[in-house]
């Protein structure tokens, strides 16, 4: 075979549909354009061979023939490419661009369904930055925030804070099927650009005390 779909998605000729999708699942996860160590090519080929065996009489007609009966858009691929391709059109629904100019469908039934829930996980974690002063870093403090919803929360600073500090909040995060993920809160520790002369020579007397 040209190309064999079974290994690309590393199951068996045996397999499951259930193990065809998980394994699909996770190898779409992995190497999805979008994420920093994403592979575009890899990518296509996965979701090649998922068109394939993931479709009873399409998995009958390459287990006989192999991938050389089947062109780019047999397999779902127009032109053997997917930039800018939306497959709302193959699936229903409605698609989504992602920002490398993908688009996916998130409707019911086929591709829709993984991507729902591929991209489902990861948007309900949200990350965010916030500044804090010096002192609060050193000396702990407890800071009053608001989400976009409207939420109010409070985020204790512990003593001795580094800059680039994470603080992972549960169920703060976006909601999705019921369920609300994480909020992650990065501090950024804001130096004062200018001092007074007693601020400095309280910062002059910590220094000569070793801090």
């Amino acid at each position: 075979m040209a190309n064999d779909y079974y290994n690309i998605l590393g199951v068996a000729k045996t397999a499951s549909q259930d193990e065809i999708k998980r394994a699909y699942r996770k190898l779409a996860h992995k190497y999805h354009p979008d994420k920093d160590n994403g592979d575009e090519a890899k990518f296509k080929e996965i979701n090649e061979a998922y068109q394939v065996l993931s479709n009873e009489q399409k998995r009958a007609q390459y287990d006989r023939f192999g991938s050389a009966g089947f062109s780019a858009e047999q397999s779902g691929f127009p032109g053997g490419g997917f930039q800018g391709f939306d497959f709302g059109d193959i699936f229903g629904g409605n698609s989504q661009p992602s920002s490398n100019g993908f688009s996916f469908s998130f409707g019911r039934g086929g591709l829709g369904d993984i991507f729902e829930d591929f991209f489902g996980e990861i948007n309900t974690e949200v990350k965010t930055e916030i500044k804090i002063k010096l002192t609060q870093a050193l000396l702990g403090d407890a800071i009053q925030l608001q989400t976009q919803t409207g939420e109010k929360i409070e985020l204790k600073i512990p003593p001795h804070t580094q800059d680039g500090a994470t603080f992972r909040l549960a169920g703060r995060g976006r909601e999705h099927r019921g369920q609300r993920g994480d909020l992650l809160i990065t501090v950024r520790v804001e130096l004062p650009r200018r001092l007074s002369h007693r601020q400095r020579k309280i910062l002059e007397e910590l220094k000569r005390e070793g801090l």
